[in-house]
């Protein structure tokens, strides 16, 4: 009674398994004189699905297909007697191949001569399928704790599920709920070579996740379910479509699909019920590796995060200091020596003042501005606005700086010109842009301003150029700009700079679905290259940078 309990069994459950044991088991008597069975118990009925008189006719030996001792050595070898136990396939009636235990004993004569064979016969497909699944389910958890990627997790995923059934085609959907789409992670497929993302539609794989529910889908129900309008027809249609749930918190993830494009019996209940018992755990490995992933990316963005406030705090000490001492000496000067100094000595004092005050403000704006960005409070309205007219208002804006460095601006930008994005962030462009032009042009220097339209295709896009005869960019600052690093570099008239102009420039590029591409030789200048929209809804793609620069 107290090892009932500890196994977890009462006495009626066991003595229901051994009865549904001998319920199931075969017991036979098998003559080697006739070479024939000559007693099969009626349960050899539901074991092979023909009856006793048919069994007569065919020979149960006949059903057998494949033979293999699982005992090395007989397990009792007497004068006459002989024990073993042997595993062989055989072939039901419907065309199942079932696992068979052959446990028997042999009868013999004083001359070693055979005579009688005696055995009970045991289905014991289920039994070993089920220590299959229970293996693979064990590997299958067990990559999921190893440094594999969720790659080489779904490969071994679909490497395992070969085992149990026939995979060619098999894929692995996820659903993201945020922005409903579905992402196909993993897809291997012989018909069909579209794994793009798409937008969560009335596929089949869609109506399982709607559903929650394993579909098992041949051409008869799929007509069905897409006359019914439950689904659309997406891609190639296949003779057999299975997919199982992927769920996590009895929520569906994801769907786990495999397909056959010409058999009809390829999947069945069977297989049905295989991959839902193992859905789960894959779900779990899935899940376990994904939130790896997703720490391991959170750690390096915090580090990134880091190391980026290390180089703001870095810079904010040492550049912000040069214009407020300026502020402070000049101002200084001004009040202590004020009636000792000429009109022309004030007035150059004030200039300086008002040049370090404006390079504090644009210092300062660019930090507001970075910080609102960061922190998700900026606000992205796009609009339509006239090329020439912000560019016009940003030239403006530096009159003095291009006066006093005597430089030319040079303007190529017709009339009708426009972008199609938000005005304050192609403010900060333009501005750090112009400013970068300024800043780096030599003593009577120009720059050339020019706008034009690209027709690409179906789309038009708007190319802003900005481009100076400076002092250019050298090889170590390009790859400090490739990296998104932080710096900042003295202008030609020592202008300082906070180092955040360029990291703007190149999110809020992004931010208006823009390109940048920035071309420059050191002491041969610099051109900066703007691709942005021209209407609503649109993307710049990469290939508009190769028909721009040859």
């Amino acid at each position: 009674m107290e090892e009932s309990k500890l196994t977890g069994k009462n006495e009626n459950n066991i003595d229901s398994e051994i009865s549904d044991n001998l319920h199931t088991s075969v017991f036979y008597n098998f003559d080697y004189s006739t070479n024939k069975y000559s007693f099969l118990s009626s349960s050899i009925e539901d074991l092979t699905g023909y009856t006793l008189q048919e069994l007569t006719k065919i020979n149960f030996s006949d059903l057998i297909i494949t033979k293999q001792d699982i005992s090395s050595e007989e397990l009792r070898n007497e004068d006459n007697l002989k024990e073993d136990t042997v595993k062989y396939s055989i072939k039901a009636k419907n065309g199942e191949e079932k696992l068979i235990e052959d446990s028997f004993i042999i009868l013999t004569n004083p001359k070693d001569k055979k005579k009688k064979r005696l055995g009970i016969i045991r289905d014991v497909s289920k039994q070993i399928n089920d220590e299959k699944i229970n293996k693979i389910i064990s590997e299958i958890l067990e990559i999921a704790d190893s440094e594999k990627n969720l790659e080489d997790l779904f490969s071994f995923i679909h490497s395992q599920i070969k085992k149990l059934m026939k995979a060619d085609n098999f894929y692995i959907a996820y659903y993201k709920k945020d922005s409903n789409m579905l992402t196909f992670p993993y897809f291997v497929d012989e018909e069909d070579t579209d794994s793009s993302a798409q937008v969560f539609g009335k596929g089949l794989t869609e109506y399982v996740i709607r559903t929650g529910k394993s579909a098992l889908v041949d051409k008869k129900l799929d007509n069905e379910l897409t006359a019914k309008g439950e689904v659309d027809l997406i891609g190639p249609q296949s003779e057999i479509w299975l997919g199982v749930p992927l769920k996590i918190n009895n929520k569906a993830i994801g769907v786990m699909v495999l397909q056959d494009y010409h058999e009809t019996t390829t999947y069945g209940e069977k297989e049905k019920d295989i991959l839902d018992v193992i859905s789960y755990p894959i779900s779990r490995a899935i899940e376990r590796k994904m939130v790896g992933e997703e720490k391991e990316e959170f750690i390096l963005e915090l580090k990134e995060m880091i190391e980026l406030k290390d180089q703001l705090f870095s810079m904010i000490s040492h550049d912000l200091r040069s214009p407020f001492n300026s502020l402070l000496g000049f101002s200084e000067v001004l009040i202590s020596d004020f009636d000792s100094l000429t009109q022309r000595d004030v007035k150059e004092y004030l200039k300086v003042i008002n040049d370090s005050a404006k390079t504090l403000f644009s210092m300062t704006n660019n930090l507001l501005e970075y910080s609102r960005y960061q922190l998700g409070k900026f606000d992205f309205t796009p609009c339509f606005i006239n090329v020439n007219d912000i560019v016009k208002n940003t030239v403006e804006h530096f009159d003095d700086r291009i006066k006093k460095k005597d430089i030319f601006i040079k303007k190529d930008i017709p009339d009708e010109l426009a972008v199609y994005v938000d005005e304050n962030m192609l403010n900060v462009i333009l501005n750090n842009v112009i400013s970068n032009a300024v800043k780096y042009s030599r003593v009577s220097g120009t720059i050339y301003i020019s706008a034009s339209k690209i027709s690409e295709e179906d789309d038009e896009t708007i190319l802003i150029s900005v481009k100076d005869e400076g002092i250019g960019i050298n090889k170590e600052n390009k790859k400090r700009i490739t990296k998104r690093e932080m710096f900042t570099t003295l202008g030609t008239s020592k202008e300082m700079g906070t180092g955040l102009g360029l990291l703007l420039l190149q999110d809020f590029m992004g931010e208006c679905n823009g390109l940048l591409k920035i071309l420059s030789e050191e002491n041969k200048g610099t051109e900066v290259l703007l691709m942005l929209p021209a209407k609503t809804n649109q993307i710049v793609h990469e290939q508009v940078i190769s028909s721009v620069i040859v």
